[in-house]
């Protein structure tokens, strides 16, 4: 598969396009949005060992972990090598939203991270709100922002339990985000200085253009739609990535219906430098080797592991 790429500094926003960037940002009040996603990260990880599977030279262990937004116990996988004492990177895995796809789950990542563990990394790969497809199509589009908020705050949560992991280093911490993954990416990227390298992949700039679409449970009307994108504004990817500290790379798909090459600029556009973009002839799965392979590569010389 041949790809396009675009390097730091090879795009320039349209004067429209910026004007409407800076609106954007000014409808982010910072204060608000911090308040919003704090947690309690003192609150006990109570880390539960479902069953372990062994495989040439990782460990695959299936846990659970406390919600810290009253939810369920969250399900997960820790990948780590199976040997070793570290120091170890660390990667947060977060997963897209695509049923029936079989790996529209915390399953997405799985091959991949027992890869990069044969490289001396530790990852957890996550379950969300949109895991259970029944569940997403129930939720309702006026709970949609605290969802959102919670979900970042389980996202948090994630870190700490990867930090907690034996032999990870807190200094070379990645994360990983297809789809909602990638616009959830943006939002923690925003609020949490731990991880010094995201990949966001085939996210949209936007939760309201994604929550509006489709959805079981009806849309709003009239002004309703206004005042709900009024009320995502201060989490919207686009309007709160300019706040990342870490660097990042965008990987997009350029036959990618849900993700037009206006939007997807946008993203791009608003994120600070140290930034990289690739895109590659993909619809929105995303799945074609030279893709994981671009972003194991740049993974790779982010949080030095091993060839």
């Amino acid at each position: 598969m041949t790809r396009k790429r675009f390097h730091r500094g090879s795009l320039s926003p349209s004067p429209s396009l910026l004007s409407l960037l800076l609106l954007l940002g000014a409808l982010a009040p910072a204060s608000a949005q911090q308040d919003g996603l704090a947690y309690n990260a003192s609150a006990p990880l109570d880390l539960k060992v479902v069953g372990v599977e062994k495989k040439t030279g990782v460990t695959v262990t299936d846990v659970t972990f406390a919600s810290v937004a009253g939810g369920q116990p969250i399900q997960a996988y820790v990948v780590r090598p199976e040997s070793g004492a570290g120091p170890f990177a660390g990667v947060l895995f977060v997963h897209w939203y695509a049923p029936p796809a079989p790996t529209s789950n915390r399953t997405q990542y799985l091959q991949e991270a027992e890869a990069l563990a044969r490289r001396g990394t530790v990852s957890l790969l996550v379950s969300t709100f949109w895991s259970d497809p029944a569940r997403y199509k129930g939720r309702r589009w006026e709970d949609d922002y605290q969802n959102s908020l919670n979900q970042t705050k389980e996202l948090r949560r994630a870190l700490d339990v990867l930090l907690a992991q034996p032999g990870v280093d807190p200094r070379r911490i990645g994360y990983v985000g297809h789809d909602y993954g990638a616009m959830f990416g943006a939002v923690v990227a925003s609020v949490d200085p731990r991880p010094k390298a995201y990949v966001l992949i085939a996210g949209t700039a936007r939760f309201a253009d994604w929550y509006l679409y489709g959805s079981g449970s009806g849309v709003p009307k009239g002004d309703a739609v206004e005042s709900f994108r009024k009320q995502l504004a201060p989490i919207e990817p686009v309007n709160v990535i300019g706040k990342s500290k870490a660097a990042l790379f965008f990987q997009f798909g350029e036959q990618d219906g849900f993700t037009p090459r206006e939007d997807f600029i946008a993203f791009y556009m608003a994120a600070p430098d140290p930034k990289r973009i690739a895109t590659y002839p993909s619809k929105h799965a995303m799945d074609a080797d030279i893709i994981r392979l671009d972003r194991d590569t740049w993974l790779a010389e982010q949080l030095g592991l091993s060839k």
